[in-house]
């Protein structure tokens, strides 16, 4: 697994739904492949399978978490 580093956290609203929705809908990758979700006052991290990790950090950057471009990065 690696992990996503998500520029939003709880003080902007966010929730595991809603990365989850984003990974799973958007970037189209399954959910089983997705791992633990923890959200921090400004940041949030997602574990994601090695194998997808760059894939899932492109569309989250080009794409939008409720309705805003988020700064997604591998760490």
């Amino acid at each position: 697994m690696t992990t996503l580093c998500i520029a939003a956290g709880r003080k902007d609203k966010l929730r595991p739904g809603d990365i989850l929705g984003a990974l799973t809908g958007d970037a189209g990758i399954p959910g089983k492949q997705v791992g633990k979700i923890a959200i921090f006052d400004f940041q949030a991290f997602v574990a994601v399978e090695r194998a997808l990790a760059k894939q899932a950090m492109q569309r989250l950057n080009s794409g939008k978490i409720k309705g805003r471009a988020l700064k997604v990065r591998i760490i």
